[in-house]
């Protein structure tokens, strides 16, 4: 068979386990979809893996198939409480707020693990509910984990982890596994039995997974739709909202679906968590792949007009009036700080003011009032930062951000521009920058950026956590633009 015959072949099966199983393998990732595939042909007794494939295509899959497909597709890569800060959340807001209605109208809570892969995800959960709950005993607790992988599953019911599921684990975590020697923990019992692991396959039949994934209080699914398909994203969001409770919570990776587009949830960002609640007003959210971080030069700041908040007197200045050195204003700073990680934008926005001669605080402020989708008051604060710092890289690339929003995308570039030529290795703008060139149908300025970005991460460690990056790691930024690249190669 010629070359093209070939390619045309692993065209056709890369649609068709797209089709299938949600999972997305562009041209670029033929030699890799190749390789996986032979490997699996050779074990079917299959010399010829266009005939493998043809074969596999004929016929709708068999479980059997299905199973070794994902087992080979699939790479479940997670560890205990991964993504610290979407924890953190659930720790100290989604669970306390669920667990006090819940105490006065029937002790009943359901979260689901949507691809779970070895379990550490749904395990991570049960603990923090142990730590939480008073009177376990007492609760109907539905904890479920599924994955399209039966291989993961199957070391997720055994509970038993090396070393390398505890990275970055804080100590008080090993009070819940009991070592067994040669590195190796296995989960205590009490955990375990509290959550249910299930084959399901994200992209099938919704009807298969019956009243399994119904009336959920909770839903994690977090970097199980990087690499799927824009309209397999749709689809799946549409699926999770169905299995939600009005008022539920899903829990999304920053990057994985596009905020601005979705219908019936609200978007809530959390100091780098990207939380979904279903049934609120849906409110415009500025999305947090291209935001900073607040632990870097970024800030939020109220409204000029807004009350000042409890305990903490509004200081008022005019044009002329003497400013303060900033060492007068530390517990304030500090304040607008904490409430900003809690998510507490406008208090957060409100304290900030309390020093505007300083340039991170209106910075702190431009942030909040664009998490809150008021970018008119995000403009006005950033470049109020903008007058007192101009030479600050982050600034004009958070102004670029707000700009995008505004609809001024010739703006938003010359932002970007500006912060690159103040920072010639400053990640986050290049690939803001292709991402905007490559909405406008900009093929050659787009892969440029993109390459200087690639270029970039080369320096990070793939699971290592991009600084401003609200919690992405380089290698989910890398795979990101990648998958770009390749439907700019389409064009």
């Amino acid at each position: 068979m010629s070359e093209d015959q070939h390619n045309h072949c692993l065209r056709s099966f890369s649609r068709f386990i797209a089709m299938n199983m949600g999972l997305h393998f562009p041209e670029r990732r033929f030699p890799e979809l190749a390789q996986k595939m032979a490997a699996l042909g050779r074990e079917s007794g299959f010399v010829d893996l266009d005939h493998y494939l043809y074969q596999l295509m004929a016929a709708p899959l068999s479980s059997e198939q299905l199973k070794a497909l994902s087992g080979a597709l699939t790479i479940g890569e997670t560890y205990f409480l991964r993504d610290p800060k979407s924890y953190r959340v659930l720790e100290e807001r989604v669970l306390p707020a669920l667990i006090a209605a819940r105490r006065r109208g029937g002790k009943t809570l359901k979260i689901w693990s949507a691809g779970c892969s070895t379990g550490e995800e749904p395990y991570s959960i049960a603990i923090i509910l142990t730590r939480l709950l008073r009177d376990p005993g007492e609760w109907k607790i539905t904890l479920l984990g599924t994955d399209i992988n039966e291989e993961a599953l199957e070391r997720a019911r055994r509970g038993v982890y090396g070393k390398w599921s505890f990275r970055n684990a804080p100590e008080w975590l090993m009070e819940y596994f009991t070592p067994l020697g040669d590195g190796q923990f296995e989960i205590i019992p009490r955990i375990r039995q509290m959550v249910q692991f299930g084959q399901l396959n994200l992209a099938g039949d919704a009807a298969g997974a019956g009243s399994r994934t119904c009336g959920m209080d909770v839903i994690f699914c977090r970097n199980v739709m990087l690499y799927f398909h824009a309209d397999q994203i749709e689809k799946t969001v549409a699926r999770l909202h169905g299995a939600l409770k009005q008022g539920g919570w899903l829990f999304v990776g920053p990057t994985e679906v596009d905020h601005q587009k979705l219908s019936g949830f609200s978007c809530h960002h959390f100091d780098g968590a990207v939380l979904l609640r279903k049934g609120e007003p849906r409110r415009k959210s500025v999305r947090p792949a291209v935001l900073p971080g607040p632990g870097e030069a970024f800030a939020a700041a109220p409204s000029p007009a807004a009350p000042p908040a409890t305990g903490v007197p509004q200081a008022r200045y005019t044009a002329g009036a003497p400013v303060p050195p900033a060492d007068q204003l530390p517990a304030s700073v500090e304040q607008a700080r904490a409430a900003y990680r809690a998510g507490e934008y406008l208090e957060a926005a409100r304290l900030s003011l309390s020093a505007p001669h300083l340039a991170e605080c209106l910075t702190l402020a431009a942030r909040c009032y664009a998490n809150l989708g008021r970018y008119q008051e995000a403009r006005e604060q950033c470049e109020k930062a903008l007058q007192l710092e101009r030479l600050d890289a982050h600034s004009h690339y958070l102004f670029s951000m707000i700009l995008e929003q505004l609809g001024d995308a010739e703006g938003a570039e010359a932002s970007l521009k500006r912060a690159l030529y103040l920072d010639h290795d400053y990640l986050l703008a290049y690939f803001a920058l292709g991402n905007l060139c490559r909405k406008r149908g900009e093929i050659r300025e787009a892969e440029q950026s993109f390459a200087n970005a690639l270029r970039l991460l080369q320096r990070y460690d793939p699971a290592e956590v991009l600084p401003e990056a609200e919690g992405i790691t380089a290698g989910m930024l890398s795979q990101l633009i990648k998958g770009m690249n390749a439907g700019l190669s389409r064009r």
